[in-house]
């Protein structure tokens, strides 16, 4: 009997063991805006789509904001972020198709840019004219060349029949999903991305 209650005895007497917490996930926060990282990426995809379908001028033509780009490099990695992105989840594709649509933009047929910007015919008209070169004769094909045209927040809650605050929340969801890709990568293997060093830091 008194070798029972010793033996209880010890056990009480035994330290408690230390309560094992689960590790909370990482979450990256970047110290640059990674809307400047996908702009200049949108750009970069928007200037080799133009010159895989051999018309260069439509890039030329364009505003300063949508012809700076990203380098080769850089885009690589994006891409890589972005295809990572859509294979997560349903999730994860439709905040890839989301930054796509803002960032890169959507292909249309020159009759569709023609009837949804107010001057399209007379730019039409007067390329064919040569008096401007925003579209140049050598171009212009309307059975196999295609605009691509970034779409604003509203215009991508229009075509995905979503209200706008669902498309910011989705969008956010998946620029945070880019920054802690590239941050993974930039500690795995040292490698980062080349624009950093000439856009501004927050």
């Amino acid at each position: 009997m008194v070798k029972i209650v010793s033996e209880y005895k010890r056990i009480d007497e035994e330290q408690p063991k230390e309560e094992v917490k689960n590790v909370a996930k990482v979450r990256f926060k970047a110290d640059y805006d990674i809307t400047d990282v996908l702009r200049l990426w949108g750009n970069w995809a928007r200037k080799n789509h133009y010159l895989e379908q051999r018309s260069p001028s439509w890039f030329n033509e364009q505003p300063k904001r949508y012809k700076e780009s990203c380098s080769d490099d850089d885009a690589l990695l994006i891409d890589s972020a972005l295809i990572s992105l859509s294979k997560t989840s349903r999730q994860g594709a439709e905040q890839y198709e989301v930054l796509k649509l803002f960032y890169f933009g959507q292909s249309r047929t020159v009759e569709e840019y023609v009837a949804s910007t107010g001057m399209g015919r007379k730019l039409e008209r007067l390329a064919f004219d040569g008096a401007v070169s925003i579209i140049s004769n050598k171009d212009f094909n309307k059975q196999t060349k295609t605009f691509i045209q970034p779409l604003s927040v509203v215009d991508i809650a229009k075509k995905m029949n979503i209200d706008r605050s669902k498309v910011k929340l989705i969008k956010e969801g998946g620029e945070n999903h880019i920054v802690g890709h590239l941050s993974a990568i930039t500690m795995l293997t040292g490698q980062r991305l080349e624009i950093l060093n000439n856009i501004k830091f927050i």
